[in-house]
């Protein structure tokens, strides 16, 4: 793929905080959000907003949404564009009506990647949660403990990626979760929950999911995976045997859930002639019979820090020819003749801070339009070490080495080969885009660092001040 040609997206996550007092805003705030801006050119959605957005048809999503998931964040999504400067204007414009509507209500939006008065506890989850029946299900049924992740926020960047190329970005970008997370961290234990750790999404991640029991496969499906991905197959074991199936169908519509929680494959396979016994979120007993699809929704069940999303030319014909395909040899050709689109969704990086909301979206999509030397550069060190440099990014300072190797080294390298991605994709100024990043390695500081130190010197005022986009 051309990478000039390639889309981007964001979709940026912002904790919802009152102005009064620094309190976590509960649905209820949400809902009049909604209600607002389905009077100003929004259309409604069960949890949140969204409206068309001309330009790029050929994306798999081109509307722009603002939504909200797990918790007290606001989730803005820019629709596809093709540079990083087009994604910006977007985004500016979403900042913008949602502070607005929010302002209204006394409530601000922070470029934070942790919410300053939230806990990860079931007493505040269950307060502040954002009510998806997917996630009660997941708690009841499966022991995720979804308050876990309740109070941290991210950036996912969403970058076009060929057929060929979609595993072995996932391996890249598998590898440096830890290298970027040095430098774009800026989700501290504010209040003591994690040990003082410099970040806490790897490990709120890691302590989303049962480590025993039924379950317990479904730790593969978090953070980074434990044996590395290098192929379509390895990736595509997570999605459908790996562990007893999530749901068949979406989080939000249409959505059952099999009590004899079978793998994808099984589900498909050996069907009751009469339909699965199964559940809907709601409750009702129904029967469920493989479909089509089923398989083209699995896309969204694997949760790692990088996964593949796809857009099919049209739902896989025939269930059994899929599965014979899965069975044999065939079913990367089978993939490449029915998917239409492929992206990337990055999902590691912290919210970033004001007036920096797009620094790891330059970093990405540089590094994936560089993918060559991007891979050059992590194929020096074996997938463990690179798994060390995650662990040792939640704790320890961006000036530190890891099995002698310098992180400020490595990063340095990892920002100027994504500067030259920038360049192959034409972005403008691509050295201005990445600025921010030789600043922190300049400086041996992540943004983690300067707002604990903030939070330290002023409490939750003076974060809510320097914090607020």
């Amino acid at each position: 793929m051309n990478p000039a040609l390639s889309l981007l997206s964001t979709e940026l996550e912002a904790p919802v905080v009152s102005l009064q007092d620094g309190r976590p805003a509960p649905p209820e705030v949400f809902q009049r959000v909604w209600e607002t801006l389905a009077g100003r050119s929004w259309r409604s959605l069960e949890f949140g907003v969204t409206r068309e957005h001309p330009g790029a048809p050929e994306a798999i999503n081109p509307a722009q949404t603002i939504v909200t998931d797990t918790g007290p964040t606001i989730e803005l999504v820019t629709s596809p564009r093709g540079s990083n400067t087009g994604v910006g204007e977007q985004l500016g414009v979403l900042l913008d009506e949602a502070r607005a509507v929010l302002d209204e209500l006394g409530y601000a939006m922070l470029g934070s990647g942790v919410h300053p008065g939230l806990r990860a506890v079931p007493a505040d989850y269950y307060r502040y949660r954002t009510p998806r029946r997917a996630y009660d299900y997941a708690i009841q049924e499966r022991s995720w403990r979804h308050w876990s992740i309740v109070n941290i926020a991210a950036v996912q960047e969403v970058v076009d990626v060929s057929f060929d190329d979609a595993p072995r970005a996932v391996r890249l970008l598998h590898r440096l979760a830890g290298l970027m997370n040095f430098v774009l961290r800026n989700d501290p234990d504010l209040l003591g929950d994690y040990g003082g750790r410099l970040s806490v999404r790897p490990a709120a991640w890691g302590d989303h999911v049962p480590r025993s029991g039924p379950f317990a496969a479904d730790a593969g499906k978090v953070g980074v995976p434990g044996h590395e991905l290098q192929t379509w197959r390895d990736y595509l074991a997570l999605l459908w045997e790996a562990s007893p199936m999530f749901l068949a169908g979406t989080k939000d519509h249409g959505a059952v859930w099999v009590p004899e929680h079978p793998t994808f494959i099984r589900f498909l396979e050996d069907a009751p002639a009469e339909g699965w016994p199964a559940r809907t979120l709601s409750g009702n007993g129904v029967r469920v019979h493989p479909a089509p699809e089923h398989i083209a929704q699995t896309d969204w069940t694997y949760m790692g820090f990088a996964r593949i999303r796809w857009k099919w030319r049209q739902d896989p014909a025939d269930v059994g020819a899929f599965v014979e395909a899965w069975r044999g040899d065939g079913i990367e050709p089978f993939l490449a003749s029915h998917l239409e689109k492929l992206v990337i969704e990055n999902r590691c990086n912290s919210t970033q801070p004001p007036a920096h909301s797009l620094v790891s979206l330059a970093l990405v999509s540089g590094l994936l339009a560089n993918l060559e030397d991007a891979l050059e550069l992590v194929s020096r060190e074996p997938y463990a070490f690179w798994v060390s440099v995650l662990h040792a990014s939640t704790t320890e300072p961006l000036d530190t080495t890891v099995e002698g190797r310098s992180i400020p080294a490595y990063a340095r390298e990892m920002v100027d080969v994504a500067r030259r991605g920038l360049r192959a994709r034409g972005e403008d100024d691509p050295d201005s885009a990445l600025s921010e990043l030789d600043r922190r390695i300049d400086e041996k500081t992540s943004p983690s660092e300067e707002l604990l130190r903030e939070y330290r010197s002023g409490g939750l005022p003076r974060l809510l001040k320097v914090a607020r986009l």
